[in-house]
């Protein structure tokens, strides 16, 4: 660009400057605009407001690249604050250019020029550009076998049968090996190494060339790392039942090992189909899951309709899911149990896993570093828009400082075993292992680290559950794209407790005294003060973060007030749809509701870093609180905190007698009901003079609760819809027991007719109040009840009683001179940790090491992958004596031989990566119409088509269909019978605008005789089938598949004008540019019109 019209261009802003920006670029690729072997052809505004439409081709040769697609979603924030969507317009783009085209995104705000030099740059290092001529196939020496694949249908000869790698690339298909090299040797060493640390490995086959790996522990092992609290404050399934933790990788194609000395994909794992792997977290009930869900988990699109929802049990709105396995730990609710693989931490993980591990490895192993360090360098890299080298060099020690402060917390944290740093370590890297370590790391972390950004979350106050950085980018996605944890799991699970977090909130609204709001939500509100549709209509709503403070805690008054009883949403989560097949929406409670609210109710939830949990059972209670008081288990602060607490416990114990008999004492904590919205997410600070502090500065407790009542100011306000009616809020929590180093203690000297009424005298016999203990040190302090005074529990009339405790619940010895009462009441209280320590020991005491099973053992011995191990459930490979593999199909019926299609299926083309949501839609009905059929014909020969569901890989459009069981008297079914050929194995590609376009259908193998060498059945010379139904002109939307292949075997058994014979070289496969070649040619023979999908598969 001239600096002229650099200049010129300079001083304007919006969509002028886009313009003008746009006009040089044109003028620049009208002179030749070239970066690293690529031109741009050509460049023009699209049709959308700020869209540019331009095409990449190759300098020297001028060979089609890509056709591209750039927008600028509102052109007023350029040139500074705008941000590129790319993606292309070709049907068929190679992974490694659409993940280019993915990441545009995060290249910054960018002019257009330099934009597009960007994005020629990353492309031209993606392309393989490298032509590589295929040598001729032995197989095609016969000189009259060769002729058939030259031959056209016409009588022309083809003479670019031999293609190098660039005739993939022209048309958007890279070169694809496709045999298989899997070295056992090393799987079998990998294997070894994972269960030497006490992992589970396992193999799973998809088909002939993909194989998923995963590895597993059992969860309660997760206990050796976490506290149990954690573990089951962030999500209950992780000790309720009998699970391992698993990991599972998928997009492993035709090659182990796949990664190279640097940590990224070798170049043979990416030219067999491995271009990009996949990770999926989640709970199994296996060491390894089945593998019917592992193809649901690895397909990128599935087929599956959402299960029934039962009626809720009972009437009673509060009323809780039965019992599990184990006794007082709730089984969970009804709408979870439609997906039992993942968990409230599923989705972080796998983001995690999919985006960031794959850089973070390679970049730990180029610069000999930690995990901490190479995360801080990637965390880098994306927020700041530099290169890892670059990053470096300005910010090393910075980097260098993660990797020691990690080996800190390893004093508190007890982190898995890592792979890289094992001076054992030899040979290939073990990516399973590695993987798998550096995920148990992030589970055990977690708290520590951005949900949706991932680095490290730089707060004075660890939170016990994982949460969001300060980045409204953050927030905004935590909230508004569910990366938090389910809404509609906590309302069916934890009612009372939503109820809680929701109240507690309205009061600190109400009252003018919220900390923290739900900025950064994009919320749009009514005018505070002007109610609700219809009284305001949507156009004058307002955004939420132009308020002021006193107008937000006004807003989200009126919010919450506006939202139904929080039973209200249970019962409606929990009927049944009207479908039966679709799960009720939280926001069809009330139409009229804005959406705001479910924002905000959103945001009272998971913005909750502490565990609150009812206390229904009587053996949990505290004693000494009468029916007005509703009792929760109360935890918050990081997941070390409890390991700080009980490392201090042990340093009294050496300093102090008393706390070697009495390691801990406990305390009430009273505040005013305003401030547990913000206690219950920040703990027991005292940062704030709420009160004065007549005994100095630390964190205050009453031994005796109705003195700390005194400062647990009931609410002036109430959420109306509450069916807790909150009045005030009082925290028990457990104290390191060294009140010599107390700022203030009371009871050191107890009199002790007064230490029933909770009074003490000091050591000079003056009268120091009820029971006063001020605690500076806060990792001295773990909450462990909070008590809330509020409406009665309403139990089942046949729940115990508090008499009816039973005597063996183990109780906390309380040190005689901290006794504590409830006005002149005892109270005692039972052990917090007895029912976790009881769970954890029937998790260890019922846990049988499950033996591996056939496939598995096999890896260990280092024998080589059997085909036949996994065949599809219930199908038999071969007949031995005639019967059938379904009880109802004739003995005689057709077989299918998964042999013979995993020798086709390896000549497949590359899965497309371009679809619209409408053919997402087609494809999957299809698909299911296809495997329902397939399920209830009565016998697969009258069927005459095949779908092996085992074949049936992670990319719903493309598909292996078998025809078979042509009429005996056949010419193309005798030769099939003479060479044991068991069916014709097709390929099916569907377009991305499929219905509206026809799906494209090829045969892999058996070879059939082209027409000019006699052959017929409307097969082309290149295996694509000659019908007009399967051309834009005759397709009609309305052609289901099934049909479709039956009108295909219909042509073939077509003797008219001639019938379909095997070609002497019917073992080799038909090519994707054959069988493109071959249908055009038809098509222009006929005068057929060609879609333009199946024009650039070549």
């Amino acid at each position: 660009m001239s600096s002229g019209s650099a200049t010129r261009n300079g001083p304007l802003k919006g969509r002028k400057k886009f313009m003008a920006d746009l006009a040089d670029a044109t003028a620049a690729c009208t002179t030749g605009f070239e970066v690293q072997g690529l031109r741009l052809q050509s460049i023009e505004s699209g049709e959308d407001e700020g869209s540019i439409v331009c095409e990449i081709v190759k300098s020297l040769s001028g060979l089609h690249v890509l056709t591209l697609n750039m927008v600028v979603p509102d052109t007023s924030d350029y040139p500074t604050q705008h941000s590129f969507i790319c993606f292309a317009q070709d049907e068929t783009v190679p992974p490694p250019l659409l993940e280019v085209l993915q990441d545009a995104s995060d290249f910054g705000s960018r002019s257009i020029r330099d934009m597009l030099s960007k994005l020629l740059t990353s492309i031209s290092k993606r392309l393989v550009t490298k032509a590589r001529p295929l040598s001729p196939d032995p197989d095609l020496s016969d000189g009259s076998d060769a002729a058939d694949l030259d031959a056209s249908d016409d009588g022309s000869v083809d003479e670019g049968h031999f293609y190098d790698d660039d005739d993939y690339n022209q048309y958007g298909l890279a070169s694809v090996k496709t045999s298989v090299e899997f070295d056992m040797k090393a799987l079998q060493s990998d294997f070894n190494q994972m269960a030497a640390i006490g992992c589970k490995p396992g193999l799973t086959r998809i088909g002939v060339s993909e194989i998923v790996i995963s590895v597993s522990a059992p969860t309660f092992r997760l206990a050796e790392s976490v506290p149990p609290r954690a573990l089951m404050a962030w999500d209950s399934r992780l000790l309720s039942q009998s699970r391992n933790f698993t990991l599972i990788i998928s997009g492993i194609h035709g090659k182990y090992p796949i990664l190279s000395p640097e940590g990224t994909l070798s170049p043979d794992a990416l030219a067999r189909g491995t271009s990009k792997l996949t990770f999926r977290v989640g709970l199994t009930p296996r060491y390894k899951p089945e593998k019917e869900q592992v193809l649901e988990l690895v397909r990128m699109f599935g087929t599956q309709e959402a299960p029934l929802i039962p009626e809720p049990v009972g009437e009673d709105p509060w009323a809780e899911p039965q019992s599990g396995e184990t006794p007082g730990i709730r089984s969970e609710p009804t709408p979870t149990d439609q997906d039992p693989f993942h968990f409230s931490l599923s989705s972080s993980l796998e983001a995690l896993m999919n985006d960031r591990f794959m850089e973070v490895l390679s970049l730990r192993l180029k610069y000999g570093i930690g995990w901490a360090a190479a995360e801080a360098i990637v965390g880098s890299v994306h927020r700041l828009q530099r290169s890892a080298e670059r990053v470096m060099e300005e910010f090393a020690e910075g980097v260098l400082a993660a990797d020691r402060e990690e080996e800190e917390l390893k004093t508190t944290y007890n982190l898995p075993f890592d792979p890289l740093s094992s001076p054992e370590r030899t040979g290939d890297l073990n990516l399973p292992l590695i993987a798998y370590c550096y995920l148990l790391r992030r589970l055990i972390l977690c708290s520590r680290y951005c949900l949706v950004c991932y680095d490290r979350i730089q707060t004075d106050f660890q939170a016990l559950k994982p949460y969001v950085c300060s980045d409204k980018l953050c927030a905004y996605q935590y909230y508004n794209l569910n990366r938090g944890p389910s809404l509609e799991y906590e309302i069916c699970s934890r009612p009372s407790t939503v109820d809680l977090l929701v109240s507690l909130a309205f009061i600190a609204a109400a009252s003018d005294a919220l900390e923290d709001y739900p900025d950064g939500m994009h919320l749009r509100v009514p005018p505070p003060g002007r109610g609700f549709m219809p009284t305001v209509s949507p156009g004058e709503f307002v955004e939420f973060d132009t308020l002021t403070t006193t107008q937000k805690c006004r807003s989200i008054v009126e919010l919450l007030d506006a939202l139904p009883p929080v039973s209200d949403m249970r019962m409606h989560l929990l009927k049944k749809a009207k479908s039966g097949r679709a799960k009720q929406r939280l926001q069809d409670v009330d139409p009229n509701i804005p959406p705001a609210a479910w924002s905000v109710l959103r945001w009272c939830v998971a913005s909750c870093t502490a565990h609150l949990e009812e206390l229904e059972d009587v053996e949990d209670r505290v004693t000494g609180f009468g029916e007005g008081y509703r009792h929760f288990r109360f935890t918050v602060g990081a997941p070390d905190a409890e390991a700080k607490f009980y490392k201090a416990r042990e340093i009294a114990k050496t300093q102090d007698e008393n706390a070697r008999q009495y390691p801990s004492i406990y305390g009430f904590h009273g505040s005013p009901a305003k401030n547990w919205h913000s206690i219950i997410r920040n703990g027991l600070w005292f940062k704030n003079v709420a009160h004065g502090r007549a005994y100095g500065d630390g964190v205050y407790f009453a031994l005796n609760c109705s003195y700390s009542n005194h400062y647990a100011q009931a609410a002036a306000y109430t959420w109306s819809k509450s069916g807790l009616r909150v009045r005030n809020c009082a925290a028990i929590a457990e104290i390191v027991n060294l009140p010599s180093q107390f700022t203030h203690s009371a009871g050191l000297y107890p009199n002790t007719s007064r230490v029933a009424r909770g009074i003490f005298t000091g050591p000079a016999g003056v009268n120091t109040g009820p029971g006063i203990l001020v605690v500076p040190q806060t990792d001295w302090i773990v909450c462990r009840y909070l008590i809330v005074g509020g409406s009665p529990l309403d139990l089942d009339p046949d729940a115990k009683t508090e008499q009816d405790r039973p005597p063996e619940v183990p109780r906390v010895v309380l040190d005689p001179r901290f006794q504590l009462h409830n006005g002149n009441t005892n109270v005692e209280i039972p052990d917090p940790t007895h029912k976790l320590t009881r769970l954890l020991q029937q998790r260890m005491e019922g846990y049988v090491d499950e033996a591996f099973d056939e496939e598995d053992r096999a890896v260990f011995a280092g024998t080589a992958i059997d085909a036949s191990v996994s065949a599809p459930d219930g199908v038999q490979s071969q007949s031995q004596d005639g019967a059938s593999a379904d009880g109802g199909r004739p003995a005689d019926d057709w077989v299918h031989d998964a042999t013979w299609v995993e020798s086709c299926v390896q000549h497949i083309m590359p899965a497309p990566v371009e679809a619209a949501p409408m053919a997402v839609s087609a494809v999957q009905r299809e698909l299911a119409a296809m495997l329902k059929e397939q399920e209830r014909a009565r016998s697969l020969r009258e069927l005459g088509w095949y779908m092996p569901e085992d074949f049936i890989g992670d990319n719903l459009f493309q598909w292996v269909v078998e025809v078979h069981s042509f009429e005996p008297e056949l010419p193309v079914a005798q030769d099939m019978a003479a060479k044991q050929v068991n069916s014709l194995v097709f390929e099916i590609r569907f377009p991305p605008n499929y219905p509206h376009s026809p799906p494209f259908f090829r045969i892999l193998k058996p070879r059939f005789l082209p027409f000019i060498q006699g052959g017929g059945g409307h097969i082309t010379g290149g295996g694509s089938m000659c019908m007009d139904l399967l051309t834009a002109d005759g397709w009609s939307p309305a052609y289901s598949i099934s049909a479709v292949l039956l009108q295909i075997k219909m042509a073939i058994s077509n003797l008219d004008p001639r019938p379909a014979r095997l070609a002497s070289n019917w073992e080799h496969p038909y090519s994707v540019y054959e069988a493109v070649q071959g249908y055009q040619r038809a098509a222009a023979t006929h005068g057929w019109r060609v879609p333009d999908t199946v024009s650039r598969l070549r």
